[in-house]
């Protein structure tokens, strides 16, 4: 009778777990993450304001200054001017010790005396013997010795009086006057030093012409010059008033280029208006030119371009790898080009591709003889894939299905994209797959495994 209940609970007992084992399959598959589970992050295209712009910074200078220095040399006895003083033209700004030089001029002028005496005594001497020579009193010879006697004696005054106003010219340099009208920006000098001009032109002062018209000479890599154009409006901010945003225009882009450690970088001239005196010489400027503007632009957000499928989505269509297929106003090169940096607008939009992606416009690059896709004021017009989100059933359930769209895009401000064909205003696409999915997939990991233990727990490895 012991053995007959004995196997009764133990024919129980295997055809509970069997059952329960059966249950635990059934739970894990129903929790395991399909197509139909996942969910997306999405945005809807808008219309809107895009602007593109190249970052570049450089020192703010005056239009127009001049550095003042001094000819001769000597000691300074008197300064009339400090920082910010105001100054015109012809204004005395300093004096230098004028001793020395009033002592060459009274040497000069005792020197240009007893020249004239000799150039006197030589003009009588000459009508001497031309008389003589008249009445053939005298040789042609002594005659021919009183006309050189005459030419030298003239020739040496001429040196002397060229003596004399040098050292008045000297004496005149003692005294330092401002070249034009402007403002003193710095000062060099003290009273008691002593300039040396034997070399070169020691500095004294350096003025600037008029504070309320300034320019800013910005360093722009060679990979961002090519869109950059005489004319574009610039932004820039100082970190004096890091709240307020200044404006200026571009008035030159050199030719020249300036290699600082294989950095190839064009000196661009923005003139910049000044009218409260809030900028200095010598700020640094963190400018923006503004090479392309679309005032209603079709955009989508720069997440959709770097947005990927994962594997077990519910995919409509085919992915596709970016394809340059040609170029119109603003565009951006793969890859910088040369040594230099790349522009921080291709470094976010290679950011947004594949490996696959990136080598493929590398090779195109490369194909193209090595022209990047910017140059002359051109802009970008490239073929990539955006997903849009469709709701459908599926097994029964609604689900989020992804459509693969082939695009064109534009410019780019480096949140926005320019949609140039392939979507209209209002599409949704996705822009990231929801945590929430992610998470669900985390925890199937641990849930019930059909060969695992019939209550739930992890399965014996």
């Amino acid at each position: 009778m012991a053995a007959k209940t004995w196997k009764t609970f133990l024919r129980a007992t295997l055809t509970l777990a069997v059952l329960g084992g059966a249950a635990g399959t059934w739970l894990w598959f129903q929790k395991k993450p399909g197509a139909s589970d996942l969910t997306y992050k999405t945005a809807a295209t808008t219309r809107g304001e895009l602007v593109q712009t190249v970052t570049a910074n450089g020192q703010i200078s005056p239009v127009k200054s001049v550095v003042v220095g001094s000819q001769v040399s000597g000691i300074i006895v008197d300064i009339k001017v400090d920082f910010n003083s105001k100054v015109t033209n012809g204004q005395v700004i300093a004096q230098i010790d004028p001793s020395t030089y009033q002592l060459y001029i009274n040497q000069a002028e005792a020197e240009l005396a007893n020249t004239r005496a000799s150039l006197e005594l030589a003009e009588l001497n000459y009508n001497r013997a031309r008389s003589l020579f008249t009445n053939q009193l005298i040789a042609q010879s002594d005659f021919d010795g009183s006309l050189v006697a005459l030419h030298q004696a003239q020739a040496v005054n001429r040196v002397r009086e060229a003596s004399l106003q040098k050292a008045r010219v000297d004496f005149d340099r003692t005294t330092i006057y401002s070249p034009i009208d402007g403002v003193v920006i710095s000062r060099a000098v003290d009273v008691g030093q002593t300039v040396a001009a034997s070399f070169n032109t020691p500095t004294l002062f350096n003025i600037a012409n008029d504070l309320r018209n300034m320019r800013i000479e910005a360093m722009v890599s060679e990979a961002d010059v090519g869109g950059v154009r005489e004319g574009q409006p610039v932004k820039f901010t100082v970190d004096a008033h890091p709240s307020q945003q200044f404006l200026g225009e571009i008035t030159q882009v050199r030719y020249a280029p300036v290699t600082n450690q294989n950095v190839v970088n064009y000196v661009t001239v923005v003139e910049v208006g000044n009218p409260e005196l809030k900028l200095r010489p010598g700020m640094t400027a963190n400018a923006s030119i503004i090479i392309a503007r679309k005032p209603d632009a079709l955009r989508v957000p720069n997440a959709a371009l770097r947005f990927r499928p994962p594997e077990n989505a519910w995919l409509d269509g085919a992915t596709n790898a970016p394809v340059v297929t040609n170029q119109v106003a603003g565009a951006e090169s793969p890859r910088g080009g040369g040594a230099g940096p790349r522009s921080e607008e291709t470094r976010r939009r290679m950011e947004g591709m594949t490996p696959e992606e990136r080598e493929q416009a590398r090779a195109r690059f490369r194909e193209g003889g090595g022209r990047g896709m910017r140059g002359g004021g051109t802009e970008t017009v490239a073929t990539r894939t955006l997903y849009l989100v469709e709701t459908a059933e599926r097994n029964g359930r609604p689900a989020s299905r992804l459509r693969a769209v082939p695009v064109k895009t534009g410019i780019t401000d480096g949140q926005f994209t320019e949609i140039l064909d392939g979507l209209k205003e209002g599409d949704v696409i996705a822009t990231g797959q929801n945590n929430g999915a992610a998470k669900t997939a985390a925890s199937t990991t641990t849930s019930a495994s059909p060969f695992g233990s019939p209550f739930g727990g992890r399965p014996p490895r």
